[in-house]
């Protein structure tokens, strides 16, 4: 397997024209996108001025106050939109869907392949919902996915990953009466009389937003085995206790059966574990259910060539990327050995 140096190197070597092409193109785009809509905000921002002064001009007291804050945020939605609609109508999305299409088949290929065989990827394809609901990680009400792959380790072992982002909707329902008021229960029971009156605020909170693997191997542990990150509080009945005080640091074990956690969670697999960890400071946790194995990192959005800022080739966004693959790679491979040498 390649260092990050030669797989850097080997994508750079191998990036065509046409990719180069298609990042100066969006970048030029997006430049003249704020100019042009700089010049536009400016004009429209200064006449809102005008008017403001002299609307402020005729107001008193709490009257001045309620002018402004809205008229701020007015302003700032306004110059928003207007970057936005330039954007699109310069071509910077058409422009930046060439791009990021590019830069997933020329660029995320490469870097997963040096990973995994018998690869098949997916860049707009989701991974199918039921695996991931199958691990009950959260409640939630909404599921996307992208950037789907399948592959084998060592030419063996299954794995399929994916970017996945699941979201919780709140609605909150008010009186269009007093919008500071919610509606309070005595209110609720006349909603088939007074739909008329009431509105629903709906806010969409995001419950996991990263990457998310699954890989099946040939044995079976007979349990399920978690490793998730350290909390205060854990009324767990299953919450193994490790022999290291580092490792406890920062993850919680549980463990249908202890005995073969411990046996699993050898000393150098707490160390890839922790070194992770301190390296990146990212927060993942690890599940093994029977022969399954399924690693999620709380990464965000991955695989976009909307994160890469200074050059077409962001070698720090690419690291992140190469560390993660890396990281899933050898510890799948080392808990597989493990697994197969285990009495179970």
């Amino acid at each position: 397997m390649k260092t990050f140096e030669e797989i850097y190197n080997d994508i750079q070597n191998n990036t065509t024209t046409e990719f180069n092409e298609a990042f100066n193109d969006h970048k030029a785009k997006k430049q003249k996108a704020k100019k042009i809509s700089l010049t536009i905000c400016l004009i429209g921002d200064l006449l809102f001025v005008i008017f403001a002064i002299i609307v402020i001009s005729n107001l008193k007291g709490f009257g001045t106050l309620f002018f402004v804050m809205p008229s701020i945020m007015i302003a700032i939605i306004f110059n928003v939109l207007t970057y936005v609609i330039v954007y699109v109508c310069v071509g910077g999305s058409k422009q930046y869907s060439k791009l990021n299409s590019l830069y997933k088949n020329k660029i995320i290929q490469t870097l997963i392949a040096n990973f995994y065989t018998n690869l098949e990827y997916f860049p707009n394809k989701e991974m199918p919902e039921y695996i991931y609901e199958k691990l009950d990680y959260e409640d939630y009400d909404t599921y996307e996915s992208d950037d789907y792959f399948e592959a084998l380790i060592d030419n063996k072992y299954s794995i399929q990953m994916a970017e996945i982002k699941t979201e919780r909707i709140e609605r909150e329902e008010y009186n269009l009466n007093n919008k500071n008021m919610y509606r309070t229960p005595y209110e609720k029971q006349f909603d088939r009389y007074n739909v008329a009156n009431t509105n629903t605020n709906t806010r969409y909170i995001t419950e996991f937003h990263g990457l998310f693997s699954k890989i099946i191997i040939d044995k079976s542990i007979n349990s399920t085995l978690k490793i998730t990150p350290n909390s205060i509080i854990s009324l767990d009945s299953n919450k193994l206790n490790m022999d290291s005080s580092e490792f406890e640091k920062y993850f919680d074990v549980s463990a249908s059966d202890k005995i073969i956690g411990m046996q699993l969670l050898t000393s150098d697999v707490m160390q890839d574990l922790v070194d992770f960890k301190i390296k990146t400071n990212m927060q993942y946790d690890i599940t093994i259910i029977n022969n399954e194995i399924y690693i999620r990192f709380h990464s965000g959005e991955m695989f976009e060539a909307k994160n890469i800022n200074n050059n077409s080739l962001d070698k720090s966004e690419i690291e992140k990327y190469f560390y993660m693959l890396n990281f899933t790679y050898n510890l799948s491979k080392k808990l597989i050995d493990v697994i197969n040498e285990t009495q179970i």
